[in-house]
């Protein structure tokens, strides 16, 4: 974070530079919102032109360019520029390429959000904004932080958690921003005010490996797209306390952009509190040909991530948690350098290179599997001074072998509490990875047997070094469930020793696409990528030689589709493309199920997995239009997604391992509509995502638990989305949201499975008041009725627990364990724009 200090330093002794000139050039205000609302965003095609036209500085011009710029590639993006370059502004030769496509003629489903959809919802949870405006997308919290929340698109995941469905590739800016080590996603590394827009594509393999459901492609602001500043204080609910600030500017051919929040919350659970400091930074050079940019992402977060409880605890209070410490602390530090030259009047030749610093650190305390070993068990040696086994502690419900401090010593139950069944472990894990990479990519535009044409053809290449340690600590249950480290660390058995592993992954790609305007309705796309990976695995233990290992994957993935413009403003698409994922290290690493790893820590020998191939179409229409005083879009689509040999966790109590546990299919129905005049704006969207096993080749693993047919845990079959803004005056504005989601099932293990975790609706209100042209105060109210339900759901062997709350040798009886909702919450804050 010292670098990043430095480096905002920097930053804002170049805005004081350029102030002069940010005055003259746009009045000395940022670039206002586009006047926009949700409307075009949700139905993800081009906007209309504004019902009120009014003159734009260059600045406005460019921002509303870049917010409504959609991803076709990891650099290129339709009705916009290159990712990381600034969109043309207005007077100016732009050294990108002016809009090479309209979104209208992508052959499959696109969804953009804009930042004035983030700055709506008001919180900084980029999840959350995507969850309410695309209509394939619902978040689910298995880590019980709202920042930390999964989101799922079509029933695939970008979660920061592992052993999650990991099926969705994120890109900012062109670079790949899934881990290393486990693909997992870190939406709360980004700041969101530094957000220029978000794309969701389906159906597009030039993005890479894990976009199975698709891609979400993230565009941050610059110095020539944004000019001005920002200082946004809120605060509210559970202690949040919040500061964003941002400001750009140009002068001649520089821009600089910077942008950071910190924010701090109690949380609404016990134990939940989290601090989150973020920045991006942007210095831009522009010239009539070429365009370069260096940036930097770094952030420094803490959250006391609580995840699932009894739900007989939750009936005692929504607040209770269930074996802390729960935390996490993560660091991130990705500088990048991206450019783009005009070679001829026709090509634009494209680049961006990073390099990616993560460190995460998770202690997470548990009820132990270890037990009173049995007096009869053969796996306990012979003991002096007349002790009896049942004064150490045994893995597998006391009868295989027993726990081993370093050196070989037996751990007695003595040291560690009075009582046998208080005994808890806190595992500790260290992920540290480093990596870099880049792609090149050109973008030719020159006609095709003299009808227009867009070639897209690049490279990619992105390298992963990660050391990854953990360790078993023994402690004694407190009140409130919280573990008493004693000090006294697991050596053995094998199970529980700690680990320390080496993993080094490489993935090449190389990628095309074609899209032909073969007459002016119609336009053919056609492409494909080839990906290869290579994962490598060292021990650095000696005590796991299996997982020396080095595995490949590759493949080539084609895609082809069509639009077709039947009326004025109506279009129908449709597509066929083909993805494939391959297996994380962390996948690769726990994949034995004779030796089973604990939930998030030890890895094992295990055999090779092999990778997940998806196979998707869909058709569908959409529209935009003018009526009755206002303009209004609309899209209706069917998809189907068939993922052959899906890697499936599968959990037994405490442990997880991974198995391409076969076929599973996701298939449904997107809906999305909005409306807007000038005095209001309304949404609305629907999807039904059915998501299922559709063959199973695991009978003893995934199939002790789901048959063929059933539907796959975590995700709700049916999704509804609705808001509506009302512009009281010209400076005061009125609003609601409401996300709606049908039961999902739990996830399965031994402990039970068969429940359904109950389908909710939340409804938020969001109001509004520019006190000047520059001063705006805000409030916010979440989960209005202040519902209560559950965002993620399994299982736990409640009869082994005890319940502190109950007479002495009291047990749970209700397996099921859920991660509570947050509750009624209010917030209100201060907007300062100059």
């Amino acid at each position: 974070m010292r670098l990043a200090c430095a480096f905002a330093s920097v930053f804002c002794l170049v805005c004081l530079t350029c102030a002069p000139t940010i005055a003259q050039e746009s009045g000395g205000t940022a670039a206002p919102p586009t006047p926009a609302p949700p409307a075009a965003a949700a139905a993800g095609v081009e906007e209309l032109p504004a019902v009120e036209v009014v003159q734009e500085t260059p600045a406005q011009k460019a921002a509303r360019a870049k917010k409504k710029a959609v991803a076709v590639s990891p650099l290129t993006s339709v009705a916009g520029a290159p990712a990381g370059a600034a969109a043309q502004s207005a007077g100016q030769t732009a050294p990108t390429a002016a809009p090479v496509a309209a979104p209208v003629t992508v052959p499959s489903a696109v969804t953009n959000v804009t930042d004035s959809d983030i700055e709506h919802e008001g919180t900084g949870s980029i999840q959350q904004t995507l969850q309410q405006k695309v209509p394939g997308i619902i978040i689910s919290d298995a880590a019980g932080n709202a920042l930390r929340s999964e989101l799922s698109y079509r029933g695939f995941d970008a979660s920061p958690v592992s052993g999650r469905a990991q099926g969705v590739a994120v890109y900012q800016n062109g670079v790949r921003i899934n881990e290393a080590f486990g693909d997992v996603v870190n939406w709360d590394v980004l700041p969101s005010n530094a957000i220029a827009s978000m794309s969701v594509v389906s159906n597009n393999p030039s993005f890479g490996l894990n976009a199975l459901g698709g891609a979400v492609s993230i565009l941050m602001k610059d110095g020539f797209s944004y000019q001005g500043g920002e200082v946004d204080v809120m605060g509210g609910s559970f202690g949040r306390r919040q500061v964003g600030v941002q400001a750009g500017g140009s002068s001649g051919n520089a821009g600089v952009y910077v942008a950071g929040e910190w924010f701090e919350d109690d949380g609404y659970r016990d134990f939940s509190e989290s601090e989150v400091r973020r920045f991006y930074g942007d210095i831009g050079l522009k010239g009539t040909f070429a365009e370069m940019h260096f940036s930097l992402t770094a952030a420094d977060n803490h959250f006391g991530a609580t995840s699932a409880a009894p739900v007989e605890l939750l009936d005692r209070s929504w607040s209770n948690t269930f074996t802390s410490p729960q935390t996490t602390d993560l660091e991130v530090y990705m500088p990048t350098i991206s450019a783009s030259v005009k070679a001829t009047d026709t090509l634009t030749v494209s680049g961006v290179g990073y390099y990616r610093r993560y460190k995460n650190r998770v202690v997470d305390g548990n009820v132990s599997e270890a037990e009173e070993c049995d007096d009869a068990n053969p796996n306990v040696p012979p003991l002096p001074g007349g002790s009896d086994n049942e004064d150490f502690l045994c893995i597998d419900d006391g009868d295989g072998p027993p726990l081993q401090k370093a050196g070989g010593a037996l751990i007695e139950i003595a040291d560690i509490t009075n009582d046998e069944d208080l005994v808890g472990s806190i595992e500790r894990l260290a992920t540290t990875s480093d990596s870099w990479g880049g792609v090149v990519e050109g973008q030719e535009k020159a006609k095709l047997f003299g009808l227009p044409n867009l070639f897209i053809a690049g490279v990619s290449y992105d390298h992963g070094r990660t050391n990854y340690k953990t360790s078993s600590e023994l402690g004694e249950i407190q009140p409130k469930y919280v573990v008493e480290g004693k000090g006294e660390f697991v050596d053995l058995p094998l199970e529980l020793a700690p680990r320390n592993l080496n993993a080094e992954n490489t993935y090449w790609g190389v990628y095309f696409s074609n899209a032909l305007d073969v007459t002016d309705q119609l336009t053919v796309t056609v492409g494909g990528r080839y990906n290869r990976a290579t994962i490598k695995l060292e021990d650095n233990t000696t005590r796991f030689p299996e997982l020396n290992t080095t595995n490949t994957y590759e493949r080539f993935n084609p895609m082809a589709g069509a639009n077709y413009k039947l009326l004025p403003g109506i279009s129908l698409y449709g597509g066929y493309s083909e993805s494939n994922r391959a297996p994380t290290p962390a996948e690769l690493g726990c994949a034995d199920p004779v030796n089973p790893c604990l939930i998030e820590s030890f890895l094992t020998d295990d055999p090779p997995l092999e990778q997940v191939v998806g196979r998707t179409a869909e058709i569908g229409l959409r529209g935009q239009g003018t009526d009755f005083g206002g303009r209004y879009t609309w899209s209706a689509g069917l998809f189907r997604t068939l993922a052959s040999d899906d890697i499936l966790p599968v959990s037994t109590g405490t442990r997880l391992y991974f198995v391409n546990g076969g076929d599973t299919l996701r298939q449904g129905v997107e809906l999305s509509a909005t409306y807007e005049t000038r005095k209001w704006n309304a949404y609305a969207s629907y999807a039904l995502v059915d998501a299922t096993l559709d063959k199973c080749n695991d009978p003893t693993g995934v199939c002790a638990f789901l048959v063929e047919g059933d539907r796959l845990p975590g995700i709700p079959r049916h999704r509804f989305k609705a808001g509506i803004e009302y512009s009281v005056t010209s400076k005061w504005k009125v609003g609601t949201d409401l996300v709606a989601a049908s039961d999902q099932p739990f996830f399965p293990n031994e402990a039970g499975q068969g429940d359904k975790l109950a389908g909710y609706a939340r409804v938020d209100l969001n109001t509004s008041y520019d006190v000047t042209q520059n001063v705006q105060v805000y409030g916010l109210v979440k989960n209005l009725f202040n519902s209560k339900y559950g965002l993620y759901g399994t299982y736990f062997e409640a009869d082994e627990v005890p319940d502190l709350d109950g007479p002495p040798g009291a047990t749970f009886n209700d397996p099921r364990t859920i991660s509570p909702s947050m509750p009624f919450a209010a917030y209100g804050g201060v907007r300062v724009r100059y």
